[in-house]
């Protein structure tokens, strides 16, 4: 792909206000729970009057998209309501319906499973260190980071689909962070360590203002954490499909994170499925020019990952991992 000049200046320009601005980046008054691409969606075209060796261009099929540096803003309304347009199909519900009735089996048992994972990282202090380092790779300043360094990559190296990666990852951000933050305004449900309920009471719709004060009161559905990490996680497995190291890698450092997150009290295990699935369907819909197909077909091959919490019946507590190949 052939940039114009003050294309490339003001890409350059980007990538290094980025570099200079990344670790002072706080989303929505919370640098937990946010993430930012360079596309146009016109699809590249083949002059059919031009002699045949000035079209065959062998790269032509990676080209699907024209990068530029605001895109990645621009997109994110399309992300709305291309989500939206597959909410609505009604190839969806089932997967709707698992959701739901995932969380609503989870939140039964959230103070026992709390309970137990919180009492694991007061005892254990490896535990403790595992889940206070899988909790940061949740923090929105981390995955900026990620985005940063595909960026660099891309502007120093001239990769294409480096600065693709970096600039899908950003919308991924900021389409999973505004919804989950609207989420958390809406649900306003207590996390763990200041629950007043034994599973945390759903304040709807609180005040602003009691929101910015006390969010911990408020925030605990969905998980930004989680949403944030998985959709970069989506993002980066669907640019590099050969790699299949990443998504077994991915999946589990997600599920260490989802657990580190309920050893600190931040989330209850029912917090997670719905920040996995936004992140999950906001990273498939930044890496796809088309609403992609969310649900495997059945001769389809590929990894299915599950990630359920579980106590023993001496008290303690920990997850249960399941992979499918």
């Amino acid at each position: 792909m052939i940039f114009a000049t003050d294309s490339r200046v003001r890409l350059r320009i980007l990538c290094l206000a980025i570099l200079l601005y990344a670790p002072a980046v706080v989303c929505f008054g919370q640098s937990v729970e946010q993430d930012p691409v360079f596309f146009d969606d016109q699809q590249p075209r083949l002059d059919l009057t031009a002699p045949l060796e000035h079209t065959l261009d062998l790269n032509i099929l990676n080209q699907s998209r024209d990068l530029h540096w605001y895109s990645m803003f621009t997109q994110v309304p399309s992300n709305w309501a291309r989500s939206a347009s597959w909410s609505l199909q009604s190839e969806s519900v089932p997967a709707i319906a698992g959701i739901g009735v995932m969380t609503y089996a989870l939140i039964r048992t959230d103070n026992e499973t709390w309970k137990a994972t919180h009492k694991l990282y007061r005892t254990s202090q490896s535990f403790s260190d595992v889940s206070n380092y899988a909790v940061a790779m949740g923090d929105g300043r981390f995955h900026l980071g990620v985005a940063t360094a595909f960026a660099g990559y891309g502007w120093l190296m001239n990769d294409q689909k480096s600065l693709q990666v970096a600039s899908q990852t950003v919308e991924a951000f900021l389409a999973t962070g505004i919804t989950v933050q609207l989420l958390k305004r809406i649900t306003g449900r207590e996390s763990p360590a200041v629950a007043t309920h034994h599973a945390g009471r759903w304040k709807f719709f609180p005040h602003p203002s009691l929101y910015n004060q006390h969010p911990t009161s408020y925030y605990a559905y969905p998980s930004g954490h989680i949403s944030t990490a998985m959709a970069t996680l989506t993002v980066i497995a669907e640019n590099y499909p050969d790699q299949r190291w990443i998504k077994p890698t991915g999946y589990v450092l997600t599920g260490a994170l989802g657990v580190g997150l309920v050893a600190k009290g931040m989330h209850w295990y029912s917090d997670l499925p719905m920040g996995i699935a936004l992140g999950y369907l906001f990273g498939k819909i930044a890496a796809h020019p088309s609403i992609p197909d969310l649900v495997k077909r059945v001769d389809e091959k590929g990894l299915d990952i599950s990630v359920t919490p579980c106590i023993d019946s001496q008290g303690g507590g920990g997850i249960h991992l399941a992979m499918a190949f």
